[in-house]
């Protein structure tokens, strides 16, 4: 797998590289070092607990976006997405929705095809909530003129790709009309065959008004609650900002991790935190410290859960491996 990506690896290993570099240059190192025995320790304590809590509401939300395809126990799905998070943080491409897709798939007796349409469901909630809730800031704060114009090519992007899968739902017996005289080989034409259906049969959720619902009120929860992780650790910072400007920093941060990076998101998270909070009127210094702080918080809980939940469900590092490489449906 690695021979195979190593350009593509060693370009978002070069991306991190230039993004921290450019972190670097908009802080005091010193300044910043000298910040941190000030900040309040005792007070990360419940913000790791809001943060972990995250990750139950993204295995609720997943239990109600999995419901229309088969019904499980509400936190059977709870490793697998676990899994997903701390496979993006150790192996490159962002591979680790697809590993979430197999092993979810294998273990719950699911399609994995159909599984990786109900991530992709998933995402687009993320989408969802991260447009809302801008819509929402803009009426209340003001922003420069470029950060509105790149959200509002996320939200043409986004509708854009809403359509698309509802038009992949909703017309699925016409592609495979158009298919059957596509002239091609009989096995490739059943490989495509199969995995639209399976695919095809994991978005029903778009067509499931109750389970929608749900799953927006749980997303909007997830993200106030994720937000809020943001909000506590600032203030042990010494840094005071409201749930709304913690809301803000959580959406550039997301739009920042599309930037295809080295695995843990490393530099471009603390760029576009710094970004976000000095938005917020918040001195670079302590954004970083407070950027910084977060991240590293984030990933040894990631790391943490992900390693028990490897435990848990008899998995290794190998498996992992494995996964990212077969192609299997």
């Amino acid at each position: 797998m690695f021979k195979k990506h190593f350009l593509k690896i060693l370009v978002g290993i070069c991306i991190s590289v230039i993004l921290i570099l450019l972190t670097l240059r908009q802080i005091d190192i010193k300044k910043s070092l000298e910040l941190i025995p000030s900040v309040n320790y005792l007070i990360l304590i419940p913000a790791i607990l809001v943060y972990c809590f995250t990750y139950v509401l993204r295995s609720i939300r997943y239990y109600y976006i999995l419901l229309p395809l088969k019904k499980t126990k509400v936190f059977d799905n709870f490793p697998y997405t676990m899994l997903g998070f701390f496979a993006n943080n150790i192996i490159p491409l962002r591979l680790g929705e697809l590993i979430r897709a197999k092993v979810t798939g294998e273990r719950l007796k699911v399609s994995r095809s159909s599984v990786l349409a109900t991530i992709i469901i998933e995402r687009l909630f993320d989408v969802i909530m991260f447009v809302s809730f801008f819509f929402l800031i803009v009426m209340v704060m003001s922003f420069p003129e470029y950060i509105k114009r790149s959200f509002y090519i996320l939200t043409v992007i986004f509708f854009i790709c809403l359509l698309a899968l509802y038009i992949i739902l909703i017309y699925k017996d016409n592609a495979f009309k158009v298919l059957s005289k596509v002239s091609v080989t009989s096995s490739l034409k059943s490989l495509i065959t199969n995995f639209l259906d399976r695919f095809t049969s994991g978005l029903i959720v778009l067509k499931t008004p109750s389970v929608l619902i749900k799953t927006f009120i749980l997303s909007g929860i997830l993200w106030g609650t994720e937000s809020l992780f943001i909000v506590v650790v600032a203030y042990a910072c010494g840094i005071h900002i409201s749930i709304i400007g913690g809301i803000f920093t959580v959406i550039v941060i997301g739009m920042g991790s599309i930037i295809p990076t080295a695995p843990g998101y490393f530099g471009v998270f603390e760029l576009m935190g710094i970004l976000a909070l000095s938005i917020l009127s918040v001195n670079k210094d302590p954004a970083f410290i407070c950027t910084a702080i977060c991240h590293f918080l984030q990933l040894v809980i990631i790391f943490s859960l992900g390693i028990i939940c490897i435990i848990k469900t008899k998995l290794s590092f190998s498996d992992l491996f494995k996964f990212a490489k077969d192609k299997s449906n």
